[in-house]
């Protein structure tokens, strides 16, 4: 407020804020709420609970109770539910084509999509994915993220939790069950999977030996152990 006596207002005013008092006066102890147009714009990438139609002054609109990140989806996946038909990618879906029939044969290829944002690079990975249908591939994603950006390896430490089924409630314990389950067709040594754990923060498990290494003895040995 400011303003003194009877000349006291509001110095925010409008739409926004109104919507935001209305939340937080609905929202429960440790938790967030917010409200449809926002639940529109983030997609999948949050994992999201219905709070029904909670608004006093429009019953018409709906509250969501946000239950934590989603990680490891990709921007195009996570705001499209729906692809739209490609168009005008014919030449460029060749070139995928001829690469990938090379790579079966085993010249493998390195390929960079490039282009301004919006120009389609997602949507022709995507529909790439689709062509090859239930043609054996196996597809490793790794997507960084600007809210990351001090962490180098989280695309790293994403793609592991995601190969691993690792769900939102799942404790630490079974978390570890998990990685070693997606390790064990590797016939991983327990060093390795004491240190995946570490990078997934598992770390302590008195299944494994403590990892007593310097900073960058341990770096390098992670990197050994996820190349494995």
């Amino acid at each position: 407020m400011i303003g003194e006596g009877h000349g006291r207002r509001p110095n925010v005013v409008g739409t926004a804020p109104s919507l935001a008092t209305t939340l937080h006066a609905l929202a429960a102890p440790n938790s967030i709420l917010i409200a449809e147009s926002t639940q529109r714009q983030v997609g999948a990438f949050f994992a999201l609970e219905d709070a029904g139609s909670q608004m006093p002054r429009d019953a018409s609109r709906r509250a969501w109770r946000v239950l934590g990140e989603r990680r490891g989806l990709g921007r195009f996946e996570a705001l499209r539910s729906t692809h739209t038909p490609l168009v005008g990618r014919e030449e460029e879906m060749a070139q995928l084509d001829r690469f990938w029939t090379r790579a079966r044969a085993g010249d493998g290829h390195a390929v960079l999509l490039s282009g301004e944002p919006g120009v389609g690079k997602s949507r022709l990975a995507a529909a790439f994915v689709e062509r090859l249908g239930e043609e054996p591939h196996p597809c490793l994603r790794y997507f960084c993220s600007p809210y990351y950006q001090n962490s180098a390896l989280y695309p790293i430490i994403a793609q592991l939790e995601r190969a691993a089924g690792f769900e939102r409630d799942d404790i630490s314990e079974l978390k570890l069950e998990k990685l070693e389950g997606l390790l064990a067709t590797r016939s991983p040594i327990a060093e390795d999977i004491a240190l995946l754990a570490d990078l997934l923060s598992l770390g302590g498990s008195p299944r494994y030996a403590p990892l007593d290494f310097t900073p960058q003895r341990k770096k390098e040995k992670t990197f050994a152990a996820w190349l494995r």
